[in-house]
């Protein structure tokens, strides 16, 4: 009896270790995971807005972003996780920000708080708007497939066309038919025309890269050398009588924005406004009371913000009012009185789905931020929409207010109800109706501009498609009449 007793209870006390043990560990974990919090507060955050673990899914935070990020930090290895494409370990020369323990937090963090997958709602089916009428151009002039610039002439009533598959620019009349084809050295993604001068932006390099092979057109003079160019402004900074350039250097690991001095004899002096990657787009707008413009840029990269220049007596300020996670995907943004109080308001989508985390994400879509006259912005307004690359505000149905129109690159086709473009007809008071536009193909786009081609009083829209399989694969959809750019004609008037 006495032997049963003893045994019964070495088993007892077995089982309670045991439940110590699984205890310990359970409470172990649960303060790594917190401390991989801390941790990623301390150091990923001081770069970019703080990622909260369910922006994306346990295979994409395991397989794609942890790596890289960790690449970054110092950090070469964490049980099955690994750096390189053929799926093993790498060294890597950038200096340790922290000790191998304490990236296994961070690992442990977002692998338990992450979710196993995101799957999207249902698209809802869309009314069609009776301000538009799609006229695409199937296996027209151009057969291009990847169009990085679309802009309408108003005053030779042209269309210009940037050709990325053959590094041109084509120039059409608005129905179609190709004038001229101007040979360049890589894909053109902006040209304005000012006081009779031609810009003309070259990227250099569509795919990631550092190489300083973008170049600016000032006419017949040239600013080369520049890295990865997406964006330029044409502003006499110093009111001399010369015109002053600002470029969005986008690069990929480096780059900058930077103002172009004009030297007055056909050259240009640089400076640096700010050191990094990712500027996407510049504006001057007034955002507050006086009445000095400011100089806005919206960055994306690891860096997702909107910082906004203030200038005085040729001394520039830099103020970040908005800043996001980086899986946030800034893409375009336009300032416009949305709310009709005076002041301008931002309207801004995120949708890019092209590097490290290519999966369907909720938080893409167009947000509006109110102006409060102070330059101080808060979202006010959101509407999802999978993969949004362009935004255009203005009042398309002429009822005295401002419409929103939205275009998509990395878009949901794997829902039939979606819908690549779409136009929110503002109905007052931040309530918007999304419709789709009628016997429009249903394809990726990227590139848009807003005229009144036809000269009959409304704005029409020119779309350039977007023809690379890269994204999600939900994005990756068929080109089936070889459409190289389509016109929205608006039939208000």
């Amino acid at each position: 009896m006495t032997e049963q007793v003893e045994k019964k209870y070495s088993l007892q006390l077995l089982f309670s270790y045991f439940l110590l043990f699984c205890l310990f560990c359970s409470c172990s974990k649960k303060v790594q995971q917190t401390e991989g919090e801390k941790l990623v507060r301390m150091h990923c955050a001081s770069c970019h807005l703080f990622p909260e673990p369910t922006v994306l899914s346990k295979n994409m935070w395991l397989e794609n972003v942890l790596p890289n990020m960790g690449h970054k930090m110092g950090m070469t290895h964490h049980g099955p996780v690994y750096y390189d494409a053929q799926g093993t370990v790498s060294k890597t020369d950038n200096p340790e920000m922290l000790s191998q323990a304490e990236w296994e937090k961070i690992v442990l963090y977002y692998s338990h708080f992450s979710l196993p997958s995101y799957i999207p709602k249902p698209e809802t089916i869309l009314e069609s708007t009776q301000v538009f009428e799609a006229f695409a151009f199937s296996n027209d002039s151009i057969n291009n497939n990847f169009i990085t610039l679309v802009h309408y002439d108003s005053l030779n009533q042209n269309l210009l066309l940037g050709d990325a598959e053959n590094s041109s620019l084509h120039t059409l009349t608005a129905l179609g038919k190709l004038k001229e084809t101007k040979k360049l050295s890589a894909a053109p993604v902006k040209i304005v025309v000012k006081d009779s001068i031609q810009y003309l932006l070259i990227i250099g390099e569509l795919n990631p890269s550092d190489a300083s092979k973008g170049k600016l057109y000032v006419g017949t003079k040239l600013i080369d050398s520049l890295i990865r160019p997406v964006d330029f402004l044409v502003q006499d900074v110093d009111l001399d009588g010369f015109e002053d350039i600002f470029v969005c250097n986008y690069g990929n690991t480096i780059g900058d924005f930077s103002l172009y001095h004009n030297l007055k004899n056909g050259t240009y002096k640089k400076e640096v406004l700010f050191s990094g990657s990712g500027a996407i787009k510049v504006v001057s707008v007034n955002l507050d009371a006086d009445k000095a413009n400011e100089i806005v840029v919206l960055f994306a990269q690891e860096k997702e913000s909107l910082l906004i220049w203030d200038v005085e007596n040729g001394v520039f300020t830099a103020e970040k009012v908005l800043q996001f996670q980086p899986a946030f995907g800034s893409v375009d943004y336009q300032f416009r009185d949305i709310d009709a109080d005076g002041d301008q308001d931002l309207i801004l989508c995120n949708g890019d789905n092209a590097d490290l985390s290519m999966s369907l994400k909720k938080e893409h879509g167009v947000r509006i931020f109110l102006n409060n006259g102070h330059k101080k912005f808060e979202e006010s307004y959101f509407y999802a929409m999978h993969g949004v690359s362009k935004v255009a505000v203005e009042d398309f149905d002429l009822d005295g207010d401002l419409d929103i129109m939205l275009i998509s690159n990395f878009g949901n086709f794997a829902d039939p109800n979606f819908k690549s473009v779409q136009l929110l007809e503002n109905k007052g008071g931040l309530n918007f109706q999304a419709q789709q536009i009628k016997k429009l193909p249903n394809l990726r786009w990227q590139t848009m501009d807003v005229a009144d081609a036809d000269s009959d009083g409304d704005l029409d829209v020119f779309l350039g498609v977007f023809g690379m399989n890269i994204g999600p694969k939900e994005s990756i959809v068929k080109n089936e009449g070889n459409i190289s750019w389509v016109k929205l004609e608006n039939k208000t008037n």
